[in-house]
């Protein structure tokens, strides 16, 4: 990665640069507009890196548009996910630390201590960008992976970030609302993961969460319904019949849904994240079929 010079009379200092941008916004969200119009790391911003006029004037205008509300991955047009930097815009949601720690819990599932033998089929519900579908598809070389969704833009913005890790041959797109859809008719006990991170958020919620999440990304992704639950309990009911034996169903849900969640399955593990609010389901597919 080629570095930026040092100030000179046509340069202004990075650190400069982050200094007065953190009185207005997020010092987090400074540094990340900074470092990737440098294409440098986080860090780097802090040795006084040369930034030319025309970067800066770049980067005033970006945080501006951050101070108003405006998400910085969407600025960007970029976002990380475990070690994935993807392309997000406002047809999908920006990946969340939480829904990289589902993942991380999924694989170790998968893993062992007795993982399956063979070629795995795995059915990422509610693909979006495209982040877990690409994350399990790196981690299990052997796998094929269906990316499900029910908006097609959110298809076209995944289909973009698989050719960029050159992952089409294995990754498949499906358009669909549920998992009842006769597409998935020919799937029944043959899938190892199905893993979602779905809307979840009580509608009544909707107006509370903070503004650049309710007035930027798509309320699609966001509306669970009245209770938030009604993808939640779609992929109770028709995703275990999908799995193997030892298949498993895994996926994101509101610190609210645990009761509900275990209602519908009681043999459901449910777990916290690592800031202790309930976030986590998963069901065996012995315990289903």
């Amino acid at each position: 990665m080629s570095r930026p010079a040092r100030p000179s009379t046509s340069q202004v200092s990075s650190f400069e640069l982050l200094r007065k941008a953190a009185r207005k916004v997020p010092r987090s969200d400074a540094e990340f507009l900074l470092a990737h119009l440098l294409g440098c790391r986080r860090h780097e911003l802090y040795s006084g890196l040369g930034v030319p006029t025309k970067t800066a004037r770049r980067f005033h205008s970006l945080a501006a548009k951050a101070r108003s509300g405006a998400p910085v991955q969407y600025l960007t047009h970029s976002a990380p996910f475990l070690d994935l930097d993807l392309y997000v815009d406002r047809r999908v949601m920006i990946p969340r630390p939480e829904t990289e720690e589902l993942v991380a819990r999924a694989l170790t599932r998968l893993r062992g201590p007795k993982p399956a033998a063979g070629r795995r089929l795995l059915v990422d519900f509610g693909t979006g960008s495209g982040c877990i579908a690409i994350a399990l598809a790196r981690s299990f070389p052997d796998s094929r992976v269906l990316a499900v969704d029910k908006s097609l833009t959110a298809l076209a913005v995944a289909r973009r970030n698989v050719l960029a890790y050159g992952l089409e041959r294995r990754v498949k797109f499906i358009h669909a609302r549920f998992l009842d859809d006769p597409v998935f008719a020919r799937l029944n006990g043959r899938v190892d993961l199905v893993i979602s991170n779905p809307p979840y958020v009580p509608a009544r919620r909707l107006p509370r969460l903070p503004k650049r999440v309710r007035d930027y990304e798509p309320k699609m992704s966001l509306d669970g319904g009245p209770k938030g639950t009604n993808i939640v309990a779609m992929l109770l009911k028709h995703g275990p019949r999908l799995l193997k034996p030892r298949g498993l169903l895994a996926m994101e849900i509101d610190w609210s849904h645990g009761r509900f969640v275990r209602r519908l399955a009681r043999s459901a593990e449910i777990e916290k994240d690592l800031s202790g609010r309930i976030r986590y389901a998963f069901l065996k597919g012995s315990a289903s079929t």
